[in-house]
């Protein structure tokens, strides 16, 4: 959703694959910190936290007017996936 989302608002390969960048440096501590977090904060808040966080992305994705303005949401989109797929 969020590169034809970049395509629609004259986003090309560069943003893409600038947003592929960013969301996997933010991605990459959390599968290692994802243990200790849940560890601290539970499971359930991991999940209530990253099904959160999705709703957050998908609406950056939704008003973004400049391919540039998706860089937070795959921050988010990072951090989400690493702890959510590890709890």
């Amino acid at each position: 959703f969020a590169y034809v989302r970049m395509r629609e608002i004259g986003g090309n390969g560069h943003h893409m694959g600038l947003s592929r960048l960013v969301s996997a440096l933010a991605g990459a501590p959390m599968f290692y910190h994802a243990g200790k977090i849940s560890k601290i904060v539970g499971t359930e808040m991991v999940l209530v936290a990253s099904v959160l966080s999705y709703a957050l992305r998908f609406a950056i994705y939704a008003t973004m007017k400049n391919p540039y303005h998706g860089l937070p949401a795959e921050a988010l989109r990072g951090l989400t996936f690493g702890l959510f797929w590890t709890t």
